[in-house]
């Protein structure tokens, strides 16, 4: 059986969810009425912004998520951005039922791992998580791999930089998924450049705020 057919991580996510329509509400609002584009706010302010919101996957995205990982016998995904860890728990659901591995996460706050964590310990996948606190420029820089599965759904402007620095420990024709390419597309015109280009088989998919779902080539 899935582990998202679990009653307990079926439950949790729902919870997850319907806390989400409370707590993003605000500060995306907050943010539309600042009126500045997010590159002119900066990371730090905005990581302040936020705080609070959870900033999950789409539900569809997370059981497609969750459905490569069965498909593609994952056993190392990295997120770029765990926030809450709603994303976490459908890699971590993948890897699981696929007879074990790790899922590394990154979050640059405090407050948001601790949550995550208990999260994760609600599901019961704690021992399939490792999150990493700080900038993930950083926090990533000495993984070996192979990777599997690359989520890059943090800050938009870094998605190349963090493709590119984990170019290196791809694994053979992983994946690669840029969540919400659709929410300020002018930032995503590199990424969407190079996963366009040779090394990259690239498909955009409507599925919540649009999702770009890359293969290496190699």
């Amino acid at each position: 059986m899935s582990t998202l057919k679990n009653e307990n991580v079926s439950a949790l996510l729902d919870r997850l969810y319907e806390d989400e329509k409370v707590k993003d509400a605000d500060p995306i609002q907050k943010l539309i009425a600042d009126g500045r584009p997010p590159e002119q706010i900066g990371h730090e302010a905005l990581n302040e912004m936020f705080a609070e919101a959870y900033l999950p996957v789409h539900r569809d995205i997370g059981n497609l998520m969750y459905l490569l990982c069965r498909n593609r016998n994952v056993r190392t995904a990295v997120e770029f951005g765990t926030s809450f860890a709603v994303s976490t728990i459908y890699l971590a659901a993948g890897v699981k039922d696929n007879g074990g591995g790790k899922v590394i996460g990154t979050e640059v706050m405090p407050s948001k791992i601790e949550v995550a964590q208990r999260n994760i310990a609600e599901a019961g996948l704690t021992e399939y998580v490792e999150i990493r606190e700080g900038d993930a420029l950083k926090t990533l820089a000495d993984l070996e791999g192979p990777i599997d599965l690359l989520l890059l759904d943090a800050w938009k402007d870094d998605n190349l930089t963090v493709l590119k620095m984990l170019e290196p420990v791809l694994a053979p024709n992983a994946l690669v998924l840029g969540d919400d390419v659709n929410l300020a597309r002018w930032l995503w015109e590199p990424y969407l450049e190079h996963v366009n280009g040779p090394d990259y088989a690239t498909v955009e998919l409507p599925i919540g705020d649009g999702l770009v779902l890359s293969t290496r080539l190699s």
